[in-house]
């Protein structure tokens, strides 16, 4: 079990007992961080800070607050058994801290922010060893996940998010994201920025936790909402996709899943992926928007959650899939189609993808690893009818020939192919 816990902000008129707990003047405030004193600013209230989350931040330098985020997690460990954390937008303890009242910086409590983290993951693992850190993290800081004894915060690994905004790409970002199921959603067989996300897939190997789709992002934003909404570029609130539009737009969540179940980096989605789920997931609407999981599965989502489920199995029954080793082998804007090797000793293992609209049933080269030339024979393909596909594949092995495989790619879709050692 791990346990999701916020220690970057509260907001101060939710009535909660610590506002002005032990001082009315915003200064002495023990839990929120003030800086300077209240005739410094136009408005009592600009001294204390924002740091891009909901109310101010809380007054790290101070013992007593540390102890109590430190210690209630102690507890959750010791006491409940669970098994790690997930520390929400540790960015905003440790770097983005302002000045409520004109935004300049505030490196002291950036600097406390830091040290505060290095506490609590030095106290848990203390208590035991094997607590599961990660962290929400946007800052793309190595020292985020090595060791406190060493200047580090002591994470295992941090939400890759920009592997969200490159991937899916709802969330109102330009040119700086490849956007590539939002791109591919709005239509046409254009050029994707497949060579932007391929610096980004290559970086999964780097302690991430990666996704395409999670709580944040499914509607929460004005842009955003659920993967299979945004593989037909749809407004929210659009009905449910059928016929030919849901097969396009399956085969495109496919793709997506693909990538994140297959990358270097740990996988995660959010409940109802796996069966298409199209009502917005937000904060303040749960009850409103819950979408009927179970009744899915054996209706309109089964080849979905099909899907999901063979391609689960196939990560965690080849250990080569769970490393971090990574590398691209081959990528192509025009035709859409990016390619990757994972290996761990003698397996290898070629990830074949594209997003183009018609395919390469009758075969398509790509660059064999140089470590592992000879015979491949494909392990699974993302096309096939039980999951709503058109049952592209490479029934037999395929032969290297000149360095480069002839590879049948299905639309909108992958296949996985594994190196058959010779002798």
């Amino acid at each position: 079990m791990i346990v999701d816990v916020v220690y970057n902000h509260y907001v101060p008129n939710g009535e909660r007992a610590q506002w002005h707990y032990d001082s009315m003047r915003d200064e002495h405030n023990i839990y929120y961080w003030y800086e300077g004193n209240p005739s410094d600013y136009a408005s009592a209230d600009g001294g204390y800070l924002d740091n891009l989350s909901t109310g101010y931040a809380p007054r790290f330098y101070e013992e007593m607050v540390r102890k109590l985020f430190i210690s209630s997690a102690a507890s959750l460990v010791i006491d409940f058994h669970v098994d790690g954390f997930r520390v929400d937008q540790t960015t905003s303890i440790h770097a983005y801290n302002v000045v409520h009242a004109d935004g300049r910086a505030a490196g002291a409590a950036n600097l406390q922010g830091a040290k505060f983290l290095r506490e609590l993951s030095r106290t848990l693992r203390l208590i035991r060893p094997s607590t599961l850190l990660t962290c929400e993290d946007h800052s793309d800081w190595v020292l985020v996940t090595e060791h406190p004894d060493g200047a580090g915060l002591g994470f295992d690994a941090t939400w890759y998010s920009n592997y969200y905004h490159n991937l899916i790409g709802d969330t109102g970002r330009g040119s700086e994201c490849a956007n590539l199921l939002r791109t591919a959603g709005m239509g046409g067989n254009g050029e994707l920025a497949l060579d932007h996300f391929a610096d980004v897939i290559a970086a999964t190997g780097r302690k991430t936790i990666v996704y395409h789709e999670s709580h944040d992002e499914a509607g929460n934003s004005e842009h955003s909402g659920r993967t299979l909404m945004v593989a037909i570029a749809a407004d929210k609130g659009t009905p449910p996709p059928t016929g030919d539009l849901r097969r396009i737009a399956e085969a495109r969540c496919r793709f997506v899943a693909g990538m994140t179940l297959l990358s270097a980096g740990t996988p995660m989605f959010l409940m109802g992926e796996e069966i298409g789920a199209m009502k917005d997931f937000t904060y303040d609407g749960f009850l409103e928007n819950r979408e009927d999981l179970h009744g899915e599965r054996n209706g309109a989502g089964q080849y979905l959650f099909r899907f999901y489920r063979d391609l689960i199995r196939l990560r965690l029954r080849h250990h080569s899939l769970a490393t971090p080793n990574i590398a691209i082998t081959q990528v192509h804007n025009a035709d859409r189609v990016l390619a990757f090797h994972r290996w761990k000793g003698p397996e290898h293992y070629l990830v074949v993808s594209t997003l183009s609209d018609v395919g390469w049933p009758d075969g398509y080269e790509v660059n064999t690893p140089a470590v592992a030339t000879g015979s491949w024979r494909e392990i699974f393909t993302s096309d096939l009818p039980v999951y709503g596909g058109e049952g592209v594949s490479n029934e037999s092995g395929i032969e290297t020939r000149e360095g480069k495989l002839l590879v049948k790619l299905p639309a909108r879709g992958f296949v996985v192919l594994r190196h058959l050692p010779q002798g």
